[in-house]
């Protein structure tokens, strides 16, 4: 069972690990231990990790081809089932999907593997071939896949099984382990499947921990991934004069803290800001328990400006692991948030946040990207959300990475009579988040709760009831809601409406706008 101590003390090591940024060319292999597997990356590609996704390119930019590595921390009966819901997860990703062989059981070097091919149509009018084999391995599924275009001679080769013989787990060859413990304990249910609470393993594994209150409401999370800060970030969801909730976040200060066997003592805690709030606490420890993180609070009543759901209040916290996913979010001057870019798809997504909170989503199109150099992008095609060309709206759309942070160059085209984006240098900051660590299919009662947390993570306010019902096509229609009382009356007030599939994939019913829930 791995350390919290160590744990916390290797944050600078997933930092570097998990940056978006973080690249590296030529022969080399990057030891990934948070996923118990070493991967070689042949000579001539450059390799990227990615949000949960490790990529490498046979070439200097950064779209297809490419082979992918993930990892999903569960098992399945068989292959097949495990294939039967990914391509049910697909299906709703691309329309168009067809699975064009398997799946099929394979031995690649030592390695016993199931492979599942597909095609489908991207954005460009592209036709993707989409290969993915996976091998299990220490109560985990480690998926390997790659992505060519054929018609436009943009292929891989045999990279991809090279990349699986290849690749080695840690706990095979002890050498290789950084100075911690591997811990691969299989976690079950009482039906013998992989537990859906427990998926993480062991919990040092895990990179954000979060504790709700008993309505399911998130309360406070710790996050480890280094992305934000080289130290751990206590997130905290504070409630404001009205009924909504804000979110403010806190750094913990390893340098200075006591460590006693798996406990830390935190000396200092500085705000978003930072400013120092240390003279808050009496105490405010860390401690390992099984799968969680055990947070313990003494506060000096003096300091407090508040009681009940506004304060960091003296308890004790457990907190489950969690997955994690990275935005990058620009902010006005007024620092609200007005665009959003995510990584983390098969292309860019911009979105361009409105006063009143409403979203228009575009897509950067990496297929006709130029990479100018390792970390200069050159964007040529973006698509609006209805699919159609909106790239004359630019002169010019520039990406780089600075530090770990997103620095986007607008160039616009006013001539166009439709200006996404005025001509200006944008920031795009790491944003954290939480995600479930099981990626689906879910029962209503996880799409339930995962409905109220999506809300809330988008709102700032959690509806306190969420009534789920299943249809005949196997989708979900979720309604979260109060009862309030006026004037001696109890009215249902309605906060959303979803439909979405098994993997929280769907709309939003009132704006038809799309909803990922674990986004």
């Amino acid at each position: 069972m791995k350390k919290l101590l160590t744990a916390l003390s290797m944050v600078l090591v997933f930092a570097m690990l998990l940056s978006a940024a973080a690249s590296a060319a030529g022969a080399n292999s990057d030891t990934l231990v948070n996923w118990d597997i070493k991967i070689t990356t042949p000579e001539d590609t450059t390799a990227v990790l990615k949000g949960n996704n490790y990529y490498i390119y046979p070439q200097t930019e950064g779209y297809i081809p490419y082979v992918m590595v993930t990892v999903y921390n569960l098992v399945r009966d068989t292959d097949k089932a495990f294939f039967d819901e990914f391509t049910d997860y697909m299906r709703g990703e691309y329309a168009d999907l067809r699975v064009t062989a398997g799946p099929e059981q394979k031995t690649i070097g030592s390695k016993a593997c199931s492979e599942c091919d597909y095609s489908y149509t991207i954005s460009g009018g592209n036709v993707v071939t989409d290969r993915r084999i996976i091998t299990v391995h220490g109560g985990r599924t480690y998926m390997f896949a790659s992505k060519e275009v054929a018609a436009r001679d943009l292929t891989v080769g045999d990279l991809l099984e090279q990349v699986v013989r290849d690749a080695v787990f840690l706990s095979d060859k002890e050498e290789d382990l950084l100075p911690i413990e591997n811990g691969t304990d299989d976690k079950t249910d009482s039906t013998g499947n992989p537990s859906t609470t427990t998926e993480a393993g062991d919990s040092a594994a895990a990179l954000m921990y979060l504790y709700c209150q008993d309505n399911g409401m998130p309360k406070y999370w710790l996050d480890l991934t280094g992305v934000m800060s080289h130290n751990p970030v206590l997130h905290c969801y504070f409630r404001s004069g009205d009924p909504t909730f804000y979110e403010s976040w806190f750094i913990l200060d390893l340098e200075t803290a006591d460590r006693t066997g798996d406990t830390i003592s935190f000396r200092n805690v500085y705000d978003s800001h930072g400013f120092d709030h240390s003279n808050w606490f009496r105490m405010l420890t860390i401690r390992q328990e099984g799968d969680s993180l055990v947070m313990s609070v003494s506060r000096d009543e003096r300091t407090l400006a508040g009681g009940g759901e506004d304060n960091i209040l003296t308890g004790e916290y457990v907190m489950k692991p969690m997955g994690t996913g990275v935005v990058y979010e620009y902010r006005d001057n007024a620092a609200q948030v007005t665009y959003r870019l995510n990584l983390d798809t098969q292309d860019i997504l911009l979105y361009k946040i409105t006063s009143s909170g409403e979203q228009q989503v575009y897509t950067l199109d990496l297929n006709t990207a130029e990479q100018e150099d390792d970390y200069l992008l050159s964007i040529h095609t973006v698509y609006d959300e209805a699919g159609c060309d909106v790239s004359d709206s630019f002169r010019s759309l520039m990406l780089s990475d600075v530090e770990g942070a997103i620095l986007m160059v607008a160039e616009s085209d006013a001539r166009s009579g439709n200006v996404i984006i005025p001509s200006n240098v944008y920031l795009f900051e790491p944003k954290t988040f939480f995600v479930p660590l099981k990626s689906g299919p879910y029962t209503a009662d996880e799409l339930g709760v995962m409905a109220q947390q999506y809300y809330m993570k988008n709102h700032g306010f959690f509806p306190p009831k969420a009534d789920v019902e299943q249809n005949k096509d196997g989708s979900f229609t979720i309604h979260l809601y109060e009862v309030v009382d006026l004037d001696g009356v109890k009215h249902t007030a309605t906060s959303a409406w979803y439909t979405v599939n098994a993997y929280g994939v769907g709309a939003d019913d009132i704006y038809e706008t799309p909803v990922i829930l674990t986004r």
